[in-house]
């Protein structure tokens, strides 16, 4: 069996894929491309690292370094910096983030709003659980007839999830709700964290916070959790207690929209705990 490869071997491989990138998309752009004058034929396409360099405002050597691959530390403003250099994608950008070993950001959707259409089909269609389609901010965008008539979600002002949660109907829903709160309010601290400077999230909070000490209690622990599947215990009209799995898909790279699904029984998911 080969071993698992250690740290040092995987740094390694990710500062030469980091150069071969650097080199890639410099190799793709003219000077024209980004404003620069040239005088006489080059030698080579692509631009210059030294381009570059006074194009990103760091010094050529430092520059050059970086696309070495040598393990030399890099801020996320400098990141940027080379980014717009180099005239990256926001894809692109979180890509050179993560070869960079640096925290890579939440992608910026450049694709707009999506057909609200599209996420009702899919969980009319596809699944048969309470399912819904959230956006960043937890803003539901679009129900089944079962998360309706099970969860309240989407009617009777259960139009924010986490809101709802905590203010609305949708949260008396839950038999285990101290647990179900604790974990969302965790989850939503985290995908807060990863846009710091988008004031939605504080808005939501503060207001939530003001609406209902439980909320403002959990949100002062600062803990974080990522989207695991969740056992809850459910109170359906009609059918009483039952168990579903909480599962959770992220719709699109920088998460604005995401996939809730309640799994019914029988359908595999991890043991009830307590």
């Amino acid at each position: 069996m080969d071993a698992m490869p250690s740290q040092t071997d995987s740094k390694k491989k990710r500062r030469s894929q980091l150069t071969h990138f650097l080199r890639s998309r410099r190799a793709g752009l003219s000077p024209a491309d980004v404003g620069l004058a040239t005088a006489g034929r080059r030698a080579r396409v692509g631009l210059r690292r030294e381009e570059v360099a006074v194009l990103a405002g760091v010094s050529a050597s430092w520059y050059a370094w970086l696309e070495q691959g040598r393990p030399i530390r890099v801020s996320d403003g400098i990141l940027d910096a080379i980014s717009r250099a180099l005239r990256l994608s926001e894809l692109e950008r979180v890509h050179l983030y993560r070869l960079a070993d640096a925290n890579p950001p939440l992608p910026v959707s450049g694709t707009g709003p999506q057909d609200p259409e599209v996420f009702q089909r899919v969980v009319d269609t596809q699944l048969s659980g309470p399912s819904c389609v959230i956006d960043r901010y937890w803003d539901v965008l679009a129900v089944n007839r079962s998360a309706a008539d099970v969860l309240c979600l989407g009617r009777d002002g259960n139009h924010n999830y986490l809101t709802s949660l905590f203010t609305g109907s949708h949260g008396g829903r839950y038999l285990n709700w101290p647990q179900v709160a604790r974990a969302m309010t965790a989850r939503f601290r985290l995908q807060a964290s990863y846009v710091a400077d988008d004031p939605r999230y504080e808005q939501v909070a503060d207001q939530l916070a003001q609406n209902d000490p439980r909320f403002a209690e959990l949100w002062a622990r600062h803990e974080v959790e990522e989207f695991v599947p969740t056992t809850v215990e459910l109170d359906s009209p009609g059918d009483g207690r039952r168990p579903f799995v909480l599962f959770t898909m992220d719709l699109d790279e920088a998460a604005c929209t995401r996939l809730l699904v309640y799994l019914p029984p029988g359908v595999a998911g991890p043991r009830p705990t307590g």
